[in-house]
């Protein structure tokens, strides 16, 4: 089987497990007196390399990439604006200590395109070292580059449905192997005895990293959350899932591009350092850093959640989005982890948090805040995805992946920190990251007395959503006073009940995002489209298969429904007996069947009365038997 079609198989079964969303799995309900205790497991998702307006640049509400932006180009002269990618490919650019310093530029934040040029040590005007522009194809510099709906359809998705932060930061002023150190230790250090805690101090890159010019690298003698966990009283359990596979074998923090090494749950690497921390050890708890594949059976567990209170999930490399991954792969990847919560007896009691570990040297437009000589790095996506979480909201307080540190502390840990002086192993690092004052707090971001959100459960592979509105875009105002009007027959007046001198509304968007194939055993022979719209709407659904009879194709049943806004729901369009009959008869001949799926989609303001804002969309689905 293809690490693809297990994508999708998993997808498949979560959805089967619901029926339809919000099915047979245990309802949820919330005691708002327990708070942050109706959280009984955090699941931390970390993924590679993007920056906010690289994904979220055009985001409806976010501080996303202001209008004129113009990054100077030295080798070429001129600038680069930012441009809309289609690519699934990227490349970004260097991103190390010195090229965050340069990027950010004493706060100009117009680094970007020079760093990048010089990391793929450009000298010429070659494809490769020109910037890229809307209708590129092939190498070139494309850090202005951003993604948006069309490219990243589910993420943009979850945002619409759960809590989208954009402002969020990277702990550290570089890389993924630090980040990787403060995302689970709060600290990133190099130490002159790496068996005494007490000659470690700070260090933005980090301690010489795992790599294949490193292979025995050196034992991490600070405290990291782990050590806190594995001492409460009780001890709260915790899981590392490694997806087995490659990671980057960056032994250069500014390297673009990094040859692959092996990864595995017992291989110390830049994405997984705890079988280097020296508490891990002494614990006896490296078995808790274990294969991805006890992550999918922790979760399928028919009847209760088996997962660990607090988990962490490291991807490989053909996943990671780490350029040059591609996006789509990385998108499937994620989706279909947080199906598998969604579909099962977690989904009520869990917090997804789901980030990306640094920049990747794509551009930012907000310099980050100073905390001190280590961070914050740059601003990344960052999303909570819970039944508790609000809905459609983007968080605009400061953070950092130290915020995830802090949620698990108060949590489960009573809000004990990664402090030295009371957390019973000294080191010397500066401060404590989780309690720094200008550090906001991720319990903002929940409503316990919310109704619980129902899973959302969307296809790994899903079509293209909508185009966003560009970098800096606003809506054409009228004028002021009509003009005078011209010579001759007087123009019609204008309809009623639609007020004059008004601005026109915001575009209407649906979103919808269906599996490329389908299996009708699993859906109890029907097939799924997940279906949202960017405000209240009203839909009708209908398909028909690639069969025909008598010139005609055959059809499936429609439906008629609405929808508040930011609200999806996955819907299941049924065959008559005769036609599912025909169908069955097709594939057992082994004919390839696909089946299209219309929408149309109408604002439910407008009373049903608006064809220039109805939407149709259509997909092409291969059925399987």
């Amino acid at each position: 089987m293809s690490t693809r079609r297990g994508w999708e198989l998993v997808a498949i079964t979560a959805a089967m497990a619901m029926g339809t969303l919000g099915g047979s799995v245990a309802a949820a309900s919330a005691v708002p007196s327990a708070g942050i205790h109706n959280i009984s497991h955090v699941v931390v998702i970390m993924q590679e390399n993007r920056s906010f307006d690289h994904y979220f640049g055009t985001y409806p509400g976010a501080n996303g990439i202001p209008g004129g932006v113009c990054v100077p180009d030295p080798l070429h002269g001129g600038c680069v604006a930012p441009f809309h990618d289609a690519n699934d490919l990227n490349y970004g650019g260097p991103h190390g200590a010195p090229n965050s310093a340069a990027d950010i530029n004493g706060g100009r934040m117009d680094g970007f395109v020079a760093q990048a040029e010089s990391g793929s040590k450009c000298s010429g005007t070659s494809p490769g070292c020109s910037p890229c522009t809307g209708q590129s194809s092939g190498p070139c510099v494309d850090a202005m580059g951003y993604h948006d709906a069309r490219e990243i359809p589910n993420y943009w998705n979850y945002a619409q449905n759960f809590v989208l932060q954009d402002n969020m930061y990277e702990p550290n002023a570089s890389w993924s192997w630090p980040e990787h150190l403060y995302q689970l230790s709060g600290w990133s250090a190099s130490c002159t005895d790496y068996t005494a805690a007490s000659t470690c101090s700070s260090n933005v890159n980090g301690p010489p990293p795992p790599s294949a010019q490193n292979p025995t690298p050196q034992t991490l003698p600070w405290t990291d959350i782990t050590y806190l966990l594995d001492h409460a009283k009780p001890a709260v359990s915790w899981g590392y899932y490694v997806f087995k596979g490659t990671e980057p074998d960056c032994a250069s923090d500014s390297s673009m591009a990094c040859a692959p090494v092996a990864q595995g749950p017992t291989t110390p690497g830049i994405w997984n350092p705890l079988p280097l921390m020296a508490d891990v050890a002494q614990d006896h708890q490296g078995a808790k850093v274990q294969s991805l594949t006890n992550f999918y059976q922790a979760v399928h567990q028919p009847s209760s959640c088996a997962l660990p209170s607090v988990s962490w999930i490291d991807p490989n490399g053909r996943v990671s989005e780490h350029p040059t991954a591609l996006v789509s792969n990385g998108q499937a990847y994620t989706t279909t982890l947080i199906n598998s919560i969604m579909g099962s007896p977690c989904w009520k009691s869990t917090a997804i948090f789901l980030s990306w570990d640094d920049w990747g040297g794509f551009y930012d437009h907000v310099a980050p805040t100073v905390v001190d000589g280590e961070g914050y790095g740059m601003r990344v996506p960052g999303m909570v995805i819970s039944p508790y979480a609000k809905a459609g909201v983007v968080d605009h307080q400061q953070l950092s992946h130290d915020a995830y540190l802090k949620f698990i502390e108060d949590d489960f840990l009573s809000g004990q920190r990664l402090d030295p002086s009371t957390d019973g192993r000294p080191d010397p690092r500066p401060n404590v990251r989780e309690s720094y004052p200008g550090l906001g707090n991720l319990l903002s971001d929940f409503d316990f007395n919310q109704s619980p959100r129902p899973p959302l459960l969307l296809a790994p592979h899903p079509a293209p959503g909508p185009a966003s509105d560009p970098p800096g875009y606003v809506p054409p105002s009228p004028p002021s006073s009509p003009p005078p009007p011209p010579p001759g027959p007087q123009a019609p007046a204008p309809s009623p009940g639609i007020p004059q001198g008004q601005p026109p509304p915001a575009q209407f968007a649906l979103v919808a995002s269906a599996f490329r194939r389908e299996s009708l055993r699993h859906y109890r022979n029907r097939v799924e489209i997940v279906l949202g719209c960017s405000e209240a709407c009203s839909l009708f659904v209908h398909g028909h298969l690639s069969l025909t009879r008598h010139h005609h194709h055959l059809r499936l049943r429609s439906q008629r429904l609405d929808l508040t806004a930011h609200h999806s729901v996955g819907i299941f369009l049924s065959f008559t007996r005769a036609n599912l009959r025909r169908l069955r008869q097709a594939l057992r001949r082994h004919r390839r069947v696909t089946v299209s799926i219309a929408v149309q989609a109408t604002p439910s303001a407008t009373g049903g009365v608006a064809p220039a804002t109805v939407r149709t969309y259509t997909t092409r689905i291969v059925l399987r038997r």
